[in-house]
């Protein structure tokens, strides 16, 4: 069954109006018709069932029939600085987001190569990854903030960097808690000593040496099968 997102759509709503994206998408592209039933999904865990009563191009109109919430089952939280190659930031928002990625908060770290993110587009895209893999939770997405002011902000979590250090492995992790991924040119000394001294956890993604975007998604995998 065709899925199309609506955000502010909730348990009460008996008729909705798609966006004009999603009902040009619906009535044009996929040449649904009056009477055809399509499922709706509010990235906040709600499902709903529908009928189109008006098969409009630009506000095509839906009749709610039935309505299921699906309850969380875990958060995922990544810290991440961006990549340089915005395309390597939008391959991880898709794959994380498929694999249950719950929110994601940018980091300016002191290597960052890349200091400005359009959340606008990357929103897109997980709402895309989403919608295939028909989860109900859309990941927040969060402005970049300082690296300090982040941890400061979010004790107790977890880190990935190279340097030779005492580390835990992946297969340890048992909370639910934030994991930091740095940059290419990896954390500052100074920015692991401040996530250690707000109780973060050293963690070892792997023997090899990831790019940033790999060791974000290992670490969702990770904090998704250990909790």
């Amino acid at each position: 069954m065709a899925l199309f997102y609506a955000s502010d759509i909730t348990d009460t709503t008996k008729t909705y109006t798609l966006s004009e994206e999603e009902s040009k998408h619906c009535i044009r592209v996929l040449r649904k018709k009056k009477d055809d039933e399509i499922e709706l999904v509010n990235g906040k865990g709600g499902q709903f069932f529908a009928l189109i009563c008006d098969a409009h191009e630009k506000r095509c109109q839906v009749e709610i029939t039935r309505t299921i919430f699906h309850s969380p089952s875990k958060a995922i939280h990544i810290g991440l600085a961006p990549t340089k190659n915005m395309d390597r930031i939008e391959w991880f928002v898709e794959k994380a987001t498929e694999l249950g990625l719950t929110k994601l908060s940018f980091l300016n770290c002191t290597n960052n190569e890349r200091t400005a993110v359009k959340l606008e587009r990357v929103n897109k895209i997980a709402i895309g990854a989403m919608k295939q893999s028909k989860r109900f939770y859309l990941p927040e997405i969060c402005e970049l903030i300082p690296f300090n002011i982040f941890v400061t902000n979010n004790p107790g979590g977890y880190i990935g960097h190279c340097y030779e250090s005492e580390k835990q492995e992946i297969t340890t992790l048992q909370k639910d808690a934030v994991f930091l991924i740095g940059p290419e040119g990896d954390f500052t000394e100074k920015e692991v000593q401040h996530a250690l001294e707000n109780d973060y956890t050293a963690i070892a993604l792997s023997t090899f040496r990831l790019r940033t975007e790999t060791a974000a998604l290992t670490a969702v995998f990770g904090l998704n099968a250990q909790f």
